[in-house]
């Protein structure tokens, strides 16, 4: 089997924008992205005129950003414009490195924005998979694959709470996040289930709001005014026959994205200093440290007990908040922040001496899996 490699010509972050999360009433949603994509400009102190590439997302209900309007509205007329269906920040990204990579682009803005329904308080993964079983909302594959974890190794609720907490206390050092009122264990393990074994605190809810990131080559990134943030290498998986794959809820197609990324990078997971989840539910970050090699086999539960992944922990997980508290933007934060972090820009929840940052995704219908590795320049 061919192996995945690093990017044999490097990219790099220049620039970043995220906008407040949460509930943005009556605020367009091109609004919200030109905030986040100006930002984003100042950051990297990059001319408009310097983009040539300009990247979007775009959700199954088609809410999302038109790549030629932002175009448009931008005033340029770049060499690429594209957007990908379900378009979570990490799949945007590698497409934009990608295109430095190969140098068809030399400047990529990705930009994301949406203000939905039911910002605030309507809980995010609505589908209609299969109704006949109960699979009206995304959150219920995810708690097949608790509920499967738990008759194998014997997972506890305690440990969902413990991350729904730690997300908590995350989000209150940022004051950009959507949810930021005090939670305990206490407070979690009084909430009537949702989804079971899921309450609402293990599923994201819906928020409002933007984020851009500017992805060019190093040597443009480094005549910027910040520490450029390198893409080391990815690594993707597609589980395309589903429940036909052995113990697919279970995400062991993680284990082969996290062979190629490894084997790409010439590293290994403890020489990851901070890893951000696309935490649709507090179940898939369980399984992403398990099947990632963070710790082993039915091990989750003790790596999170007594803080392991707080900052100042063994690994700092998604220290922004995550998505079950930060703000849910499909994995569009994940990589803002993960910049922050390598750059040392993330204030009270910096992570001391942070070089090498991780993101993971996972499909809704655990099909999709990707995960790329940045570093610090």
């Amino acid at each position: 089997m061919h192996a995945q490699s690093g990017f044999a010509r490097r990219a790099a972050v220049v620039g970043i924008g995220a906008t407040r999360q949460g509930a943005h009433p009556g605020v367009d949603r091109y609004e919200l992205a030109f905030a986040a994509l100006t930002e984003a400009l100042a950051d990297g102190d990059v001319d408009k005129l310097e983009i040539d590439g300009v990247l979007t997302g775009q959700q199954f209900d088609r809410s999302g950003l038109d790549p030629l309007d932002v175009s448009r509205l931008l005033g340029i007329n770049p060499r690429v414009t594209g957007t990908l269906d379900y378009s979570t920040g990490g799949f945007t990204t590698q497409y934009a490195a990608m295109l430095v990579a190969t140098g068809i682009c030399e400047t990529v803005l990705c930009v994301y924005a949406r203000n939905p329904p039911g910002a605030m308080t309507q809980l995010s993964g609505g589908i209609d998979e299969d109704r006949t079983y109960g699979l009206y909302n995304a959150g219920a594959t995810a708690a097949l694959g608790w509920t499967r974890y738990a008759a194998l190794y014997g997972g506890r609720e305690e440990t969902l709470g413990e991350v729904a907490v730690t997300h908590r206390e995350h989000a209150r050092l940022n004051p950009l996040a959507a949810f930021r009122d005090p939670l305990t264990l206490d407070d979690y393990l009084a909430e009537p289930y949702s989804v079971w074994p899921f309450r609402d605190l293990d599923i994201c809810t819906m928020t409002a709001g933007a984020a851009a990131l500017i992805v060019t080559t190093p040597e443009r990134a480094r005549s910027g005014p910040h520490r450029p943030v390198l893409f080391l290498a990815s690594g993707r998986r597609q589980s395309a026959r589903r429940l036909q794959s052995d113990e697919h809820f279970l995400c062991h197609a993680m284990r082969d994205a996290a062979a190629q990324l490894y084997a790409a990078a010439d590293l290994r997971p403890e020489d990851v200093d901070v890893l951000a989840i696309s935490d649709a539910s507090t179940a898939v970050v369980v399984q992403t440290l398990e099947n990632y090699g963070f710790c082993g086999e039915g091990e989750g539960g003790d790596f999170i007990a007594g803080g392991g992944i707080r900052v100042g922990g063994r690994l700092p997980v998604n220290t922004d908040g995550g998505q079950l508290s930060g703000g849910y933007l499909v994995g569009w934060l994940h990589q803002v922040e993960l910049v922050r972090q390598l750059r040392g820009e993330a204030g009270e929840r910096q992570v001391e001496d942070a070089r090498v940052g991780q993101y993971t995704t996972t499909g809704m219908f655990r099909e999709h899996y990707l995960a790329t590795l940045y570093v610090a320049d």
